[in-house]
């Protein structure tokens, strides 16, 4: 077999240019605006990224994320033990109260609300109201903020949404003048 020296070379520089490892990649808390087979509005997820670009993801139930991203359960998206919810200003979630104390109940507001960023009302799985502009998913002006806290890559509002960004996602939630934009406009 005759092979030309173009072709030997390009199939010599692809074997060269390693693809995107896993072992490369970093682990990272998140979520998504779909709902989940378990009947909850939204999913989370560790997710793994390298360069920005999601590779896999592993879904998680709202405790352990609570847990491991306060630093009180063993986690690869949380290797230090940082208090994440600490870290970027969350309240009222993680592991400790304002006094210092330790959190019984382990629930978290700000993730029990992100279904609000996509419904209207909580159709029986959550009460009360949601910030949407339409039944089942935000207008387009909140497609835009959304977008705001999701890679460039990622342009669908559903997510994913990881690292940093979503912690800033979950503290903006917390603010009610936030939260009047989004919901009403301004």
């Amino acid at each position: 077999m005759c092979w030309s020296p173009h072709f030997a070379l390009a199939l010599a520089c692809a074997l060269l240019v390693p693809e995107p490892s896993v072992a490369q990649a970093r682990q990272e808390f998140g979520f998504s605006l779909n709902p989940t087979a378990q009947g909850d509005l939204h999913a989370l997820f560790i997710y793994t990224v390298h360069d920005g670009v999601v590779l896999n993801h592993v879904p998680m139930r709202p405790k352990f994320f609570v847990l491991q991203a306060s630093g009180l359960m063993e986690s690869k998206a949380n290797l230090e033990s940082v208090d994440l919810f600490d870290h970027y200003g969350i309240r009222d979630c993680g592991a400790w109260t304002d006094d210092g104390t330790l959190r019984t109940d382990l629930e978290c507001t700000t993730l029990q609300d992100l279904w609000k960023l996509r419904y209207r009302n909580g159709m029986g799985a959550q009460l009360g109201t949601g910030w949407a502009g339409e039944e089942f998913r935000p207008s387009d002006r909140q497609q835009i903020i959304l977008q705001l806290y999701r890679k460039a890559e990622y342009e669908h509002w559903q997510g994913p949404y990881f690292g940093e960004d979503a912690f800033r996602l979950l503290r903006d939630m917390q603010d009610p003048a936030w939260v009047r934009t989004y919901a009403q406009g301004g």
